[in-house]
């Protein structure tokens, strides 16, 4: 006997509705594999390098898309292992704190609960081995259908399931328009090293009963989430329109520009050098040292805002494509399969050892101080030393010095400062997003419904 669910009686359907609810995963709860989870980019293991999540097809941009959009994400990433893994990933929605939300897997994803990674391939013609992977979604396994913040989660199944990466990334609707502007602060003794941001929020279409409770904003630096200012309230309330206009409040050291780093020809690079060998297991580099710059002198240059791209100038003399099984085709001869890796020696030459440790700091350490990124002091040079491996490309990096953070902080950025040897001015070009949530009185999650992207050199 087939009965649709409307065919039931009233009292029968609200059984059933309780069972599908009661069969529902639980939202909130986490599994034994996610112990020890951080919702924030990062890497778990050594063996995986150079990862890489971007919009498809554009390279230096923002973890963020439009719901129903034809807009994908690419996660890539090279594995030092022997022989291939079995990878796989899934998603966890998140409120706008990336705390995990109430809903469901069924409420946010229309596809499979857990994907694959089916595109892979051994690195070719390069001095160190990998293999490299690659993730674009949404796909026709993987489908989301709710805004707001997200955790992608990528698992290694041949250990127990452990996470190996997670990656931040965001999915909007584009309900409330959102201007602003990035502009010196007005408090005095932020008005040379900090930029203020502004923001003005439509809300006609969201009907908004109660704009205090329900909206919020983030701003983030060069996607950046160790500094974002977030649970940002509005300040006045407008008729169809709300502003986040504060003194002080949503404000960000200006930094400096970004060092760049360019090892995309491993026989000439184009960043000065002391020394480049060819070893057993690939190349080896020495920079010329660096200076501090926390002169007071501001001198303006093109950087990616801390990000970092992989590319090779030397072409392999062969072309061979493939089809991956996504229907694409691709060469094997690029930069991800034929780019060597390089073991970088970066030095500080700052003449006195400081009471304080220094860190690399940059995309390429996922906005974290490491402590494979620890420089270590040599007093033979009088200069700090530090080592890391990094596939050929351009990378940006600073300087930056541990410190105690202030108390009650609980923010990563708190504590180290640019200060001591990067400085801060407002005249820096700094990208900014904002982000703005809504939550319905009643609603279950943040619905990310409007965003926008800021440069300070830019009205």
């Amino acid at each position: 006997m087939n009965l649709s669910f409307y065919n039931l009686p009233l009292h029968l359907r609200s059984v059933a509705l309780l069972l599908i609810l009661f069969l529902l995963p639980s939202p909130a709860s986490l599994s034994a594999q996610d112990e020890g989870l951080k919702f924030i980019d990062n890497t778990y293991v050594d063996n995986i390098k150079t990862v890489r999540f971007h919009l498809e097809g554009v390279l230096h941009s923002y973890p963020l898309i439009e719901l129903d959009g034809s807009g994908r994400l690419r996660l890539s990433f090279d594995d030092f292992n022997d022989e291939v893994r079995r990878y796989s990933y899934k998603f966890i929605h998140c409120n706008q704190d990336w705390q995990p939300s109430s809903l469901s897997s069924l409420e946010f994803n229309a596809g499979n609960t857990i994907g694959y990674f089916d595109d892979y391939d051994f690195s070719i013609r390069t001095l160190r081995d990998y293999i490299h992977y690659e993730l674009v979604f949404p796909n026709r396994d993987m489908q989301i259908s709710a805004s707001g913040n997200y955790l992608l989660v990528v698992y290694d199944d041949e250990e127990e399931s452990f996470p190996v990466i997670t990656r931040r990334f965001m999915v909007q609707e584009k309900m409330a328009g959102v201007s602003g502007r990035v502009m010196r602060p007005s408090i005095v003794s932020q008005i040379h090293t900090h930029q203020e941001v502004d923001l003005t929020v439509g809300t006609k279409q969201l009907q908004v009963r109660n704009p205090l409770r329900e909206l919020r904003a983030t701003v983030i630096q060069n996607n950046r989430w160790d500094n974002a200012v977030t649970d940002i309230v509005p300040s006045l309330l407008q008729k169809e329109a709300v502003r986040f206009d504060y003194q002080g409040q949503v404000s960000f050291f200006g930094g400096n520009e970004y060092r760049n780093l360019d090892i995309r020809s491993v026989r000439a690079p184009r960043t000065e050098m002391v020394s480049v060998t060819n070893e057993e297991d690939g190349y080896a580099m020495m920079m010329e040292a660096d200076r501090p710059r926390d002169n007071g002198t501001y001198l303006g240059y093109i950087d990616f805002n801390g990000d970092y791209i992989n590319d090779r100038f030397e072409q392999l003399n062969l072309q061979l494509t493939q089809e991956s099984t996504s229907g694409e085709t691709f060469d094997r001869f690029n930069y991800n399969y034929s780019g060597d890796y390089v073991r970088m020696t970066f030095v500080l030459a700052t003449n006195i050892k400081l009471d304080r440790d220094i860190y690399l700091f940059g995309g390429f350490t996922e906005n974290q101080l490491k402590p494979e990124y620890k420089m270590v002091w040599n007093t033979q040079i009088s200069a700090y030393v530090g080592q890391t491996l990094l596939k050929q490309g351009f990378y940006n990096y600073h300087y930056v010095v541990q410190q105690n953070p202030p108390a009650g902080s609980t923010k990563a950025s708190d504590r180290f400062t640019y200060d001591m040897i990067e400085g801060s001015f407002v005249d820096t070009e700094n990208d900014y997003l904002a982000l703005i949530y809504w939550r319905p009185i009643g609603g279950r999650y943040d619905r990310l419904v409007g965003t926008k992207r800021m440069n300070s050199n830019v009205d």
